[in-house]
């Protein structure tokens, strides 16, 4: 049985490393020119935007691992079915199940490479993509990151730290130097920043002191616009965002936000879509199982390809409309999270037991 799990899992992991090669093409050169509007902005040219959309690829491989895998499984054994192998296999006494569960050897395996790919690559390169594009983009500033951002556009000098919710901007400190003695003439602060609907800078809780020869004058406002010609691109480097942290650091982060009393649930439904999405990569190599078996047994390549499209961006949408849902109605991010999935498994489940 060695020889035969061998000899089914080369045959998936070929055809679904051919499907993916061809995905992250199409993938990559949509991200590419995505960027071609923000070419010529400051420093960020092709060259930029092509290394953005390369960084950006292990993020997207991850989101269509799924359903590679499943349409390398119909593609791989629908080969197989088509030069009558597994009419052989079955006559040589291999059960449907011994097939699906070398299926499932291979899915787990596959399921693994992924888990590697989001925890460990594609977060750092996903963060350092947008960090190396705003950048470029704003190469006229200075800008250093420990923590809290420090940015010079000019005579200005801006400190901005993160919001504890992960959704806008916190606390922000705004220096105004005179540039011909270093002197300081304002210092302003504003409890938290935002950008508008024409990406201008919105603060809120704002309120400034500016030293004249008289002594200080301080004025406060609800609300105040952008300083001087600051680009609010550079807010985006302090933003939380799921798609750049691991799973470690999304639960470290959903801790964190339910330890001070913070809403937690879009984490906490990207974490367990994560999870579940890697258990469901794993599912999907068993799932070619009963259609190569049963309807798609004498099927072409082409009808493999547009029964795997049609499950896969099926599976796509229910995981979104299943994190909008939980969003909306505030249901248990967990049992949303990985509804798709669990009903994914039970579809398999079912389909091959009533494969003969």
């Amino acid at each position: 049985m060695r020889i035969i799990d061998g000899y089914i899992f080369r045959s998936i992991i070929v055809m679904t490393l051919m499907v993916l090669g061809v995905l992250l093409s199409v993938g990559g050169f949509i991200e590419f020119v995505s960027q071609l509007d923000d070419i010529g902005t400051g420093a960020y040219g092709v060259t930029e935007a092509l290394m953005y959309a390369g960084l950006k690829l292990p993020r997207f491989a991850v989101g269509v691992l799924p359903v590679s895998v499943l349409l390398g499984g119909l593609l791989g054994m629908g080969a197989l079915a088509t030069h009558s192998e597994l009419i052989v296999l079955r006559a040589s006494g291999v059960s449907l199940m011994m097939i699906g569960r070398s299926a499932l050897y291979t899915g787990i395996a596959l399921a693994v490479v992924g888990a590697l790919l989001a925890e460990s690559i594609a977060p750092p390169l996903d963060r350092y993509a947008r960090q190396m594009k705003t950048l470029t983009k704003n190469s006229d500033m200075r800008m250093a990151v420990a923590g809290s951002t420090w940015l010079r556009d000019g005579s200005l000098f801006l400190n901005i730290t993160e919001a504890e919710n992960g959704i806008g901007f916190g606390g922000v400190f705004i220096y105004n130097v005179n540039p011909e003695n270093n002197g300081l003439l304002s210092i302003s602060r504003a409890r938290s920043a935002e950008v508008d609907a024409l990406n201008n800078w919105v603060f809120n809780d704002y309120s400034e002191s500016v030293f004249v020869d008289e002594g200080t004058v301080v004025s406060d406002s609800p609300t105040t616009g952008e300083p001087g010609q600051l680009n609010a691109d550079v807010l985006e480097l302090t933003e939380v965002r799921t798609s750049s942290l691991s799973g470690f650091e999304l639960y470290s982060y959903i801790d964190y936000l339910k330890s001070n009393g913070l809403d937690a649930e879009e984490y906490e439904i990207a974490f367990w879509g994560r999870m579940a999405g890697i258990a469901g990569i794993a599912i999907m190599s068993v799932l070619a199982v009963p259609f190569v078996m049963g309807s798609l047994r004498s099927g072409g390549a082409g009808a493999r390809m547009l029964v795997g499209l049609a499950i896969g961006l099926g599976y796509f949408l229910f995981n979104s409309i299943a994190k909008d849902t939980s969003d909306v109605f505030n249901l248990n991010p967990f049992l949303m999270g990985w509804m798709p999935t669990v009903i994914l498994a039970v579809l398999t489940v079912v389909l091959l037991l009533r494969t003969r």
